[in-house]
């Protein structure tokens, strides 16, 4: 009786163990969500957008703050709405998560409800437009990209590109 319950704990032990390893091999991405995507109004037009041009508003002399995940597929804490109005990136609404609720643009920039100029990003913001090539985490590839660089929240270049065999683009 001993033996047959010591060679179950045994084998059981055994299974956890392999389970263990076998889960360390499979790659995160297939354990992972898409996140939802930005939003930004071009043109008149509503685009996902691959950018997080508010990650470069952070740090030292501006802290981050606590956002908190409101399900998987928003990691980040927010999502936020951009316009390029008048070749100028604005930042018009965000929905934030933090420890207290659902914030909005005047938590981020007290005293402002309106647009706020993006006069902090320098970069390229990615559209993707056309079909989606490959299904990927956390965003999906596709055919084409709309990429714009903006410096200190101005347009200066606009150029839309394809991506065949479905190649990740570097960068957001």
């Amino acid at each position: 009786m001993r033996s047959t319950v010591f060679k179950t704990r045994l084998s059981l032990k055994i299974m956890i163990a392999v389970l263990g390893v076998l889960g360390c091999l499979v790659p995160q991405v297939a354990l992972a969500t898409t996140q939802f995507s930005e939003i930004l109004y071009l043109d008149g037009q509503k685009y996902s957008l691959d950018s997080l041009p508010l990650e470069s508003y952070y740090g030292p002399g501006n802290p981050r703050p606590k956002f908190r995940a409101p399900n998987t597929a928003t990691w980040r804490g927010y999502i936020a709405t951009w316009e390029i109005d008048g070749g100028m990136l604005y930042l018009k609404a965000i929905r934030a998560w933090t420890g207290q609720g659902q914030v909005g643009l005047p938590a981020l920039f007290p005293g402002r409800k309106g647009p706020v100029p993006a006069t902090w990003f320098t970069g390229r913001l990615k559209i993707p437009e056309g079909p989606v090539i490959k299904p990927a985490v956390p965003h999906p590839i596709y055919g084409k990209y709309r990429l714009i660089t903006v410096e200190q929240g101005r347009l200066v270049h606009q150029e839309v590109i394809d991506n065949p065999g479905g190649t990740q683009l570097p960068g957001p």
